[in-house]
């Protein structure tokens, strides 16, 4: 492994590079003799001689202590605030007559959506004018008992009995046209049709009807009008590390239609059940979708940010990839480097944070370090 970065190191640095650079046995005391082949001697340390043109190239810096936001990443997709999204299936059984609005259109509060023709339509106001009769005959018997009752004809429990018929029968009419007013018709219609109207303002995002269909299940829906404007995006956070995400953390979403702008929104709720395909817990964000860019179904990326806390963090110019680990030039002594193996803790684009094997003030080669064999 060691063998393989060299070589890798010792191409990039080209012949002319090389040829300026002295190794040492210690100490990176440079050799007064003319320089050896590149490769590395002694204890790896490697000299940059004061009349070498790689001085000009090789930018040193030193390590930096900053807060920094530990972030988790998290695959996500975008989705309907279940809040905002109406799923409307028909009152009552029958044949749909017309339809008014078509998938993908947009549609108000309360605006028509379709008609039906429904028998059990024809019973509810058949039960309501038969309600108005049998309230309207107690009404008659009440006034006629309280007459005789006047005249000393009739006895007051004559009169008891015709009230309570009279109230019988008139909340026998009311339940009639409640009945009616939860169908969306006016009892003072009775020749309405059965229209169903939206109950909120969106978009028909399906529409699974058409006119002269017999619809014999209430409980599918015909169309689904969604608000788009907030919508939920669900992170899928893997098991271990559910622990790091709390409800009100603040969260970056990027998805593929918005480029490179990030969205922010914070967390909403945390399941409380684990997938046990994934072995991960979704994770609600609400997001608002003025513009209705996003659409439910698209994929993003969340980044869960935590509480800021004091890290070193050095440039991605500076990391030198191996195959089992990640290596920086540290400088020892002025324009003496030596490798160092590091470990690496969250990573941004142009940064990544050093969980071990710098210390804070330390200089290291932050740029064209690929120079150095």
């Amino acid at each position: 492994m060691r063998t393989s970065l060299k070589n890798r190191w010792v191409a990039a640095a080209g012949t002319a590079a090389a040829a300026a650079v002295f190794f040492t046995q210690s100490a990176c005391q440079r050799v007064q003799a003319s320089p050896p082949p590149a490769g590395e001697r002694g204890d790896g340390s490697v000299a940059v001689a004061a009349d070498s043109p790689l001085r000009e190239k090789v930018v040193v810096a030193a390590v930096e202590s900053r807060e920094v936001r530990a972030t988790l990443l998290a695959p996500a997709s975008v989705e309907a605030d279940p809040a905002h999204m109406a799923r409307i299936s028909p009152p009552l059984t029958g044949r749909v007559r017309s339809l008014f609005v078509r998938q993908g259109e947009s549609v108000k509060k309360g605006q028509p959506l379709f008609e039906l023709d429904a028998p059990d339509l024809v019973a509810a106001r058949a039960d309501v004018l038969r309600a108005r009769s049998v309230l309207l005959q107690a009404e008659q018997a009440l006034r006629r008992q309280k007459d005789l009752l006047e005249h000393s004809i009739a006895a007051q429990r004559d009169v008891e009995e015709a009230q309570t018929g009279f109230d019988v029968a008139r909340d026998d009419l009311r339940r009639a046209e409640v009945r009616l007013g939860f169908l969306g018709i006016d009892s003072r219609e009775m020749d309405a049709p059965l229209v169903v109207r939206s109950p909120l303002a969106g978009q028909v995002l399906s529409l699974a009807a058409a006119p002269g269909e017999n619809r014999n299940d209430p409980t599918l829906p015909l169309l689904v009008v969604a608000d788009l404007t907030s919508l939920w995006v669900t992170a899928s956070v893997p098991e271990r590390d559910v622990e790091k995400v709390h409800v009100g953390d603040a969260a970056r979403i990027q998805v593929a239609a918005c480029g490179d702008r990030a969205l922010r929104g914070r967390v909403l709720f945390i399941e409380n059940v684990l997938d046990a395909d994934t072995r991960s817990v979704r994770v609600r964000i609400q997001l608002e979708n003025p513009d209705l860019r996003l659409k439910p179904g698209m994929f993003a990326t969340v980044g869960f940010e935590g509480t800021p806390a004091p890290a070193l963090v050095v440039p991605t110019t500076a990391l030198f990839v191996g195959e089992t680990a990640s290596y920086v030039w540290v400088e020892k002594s002025p324009w003496c480097f030596v490798r160092r193996e590091v470990d690496l803790g969250a990573q941004e684009r142009d940064t990544a944070v050093v969980a071990k094997g710098l210390a804070s003030g330390e200089r290291i080669v932050v740029r064209n370090g690929a120079l150095l064999p």
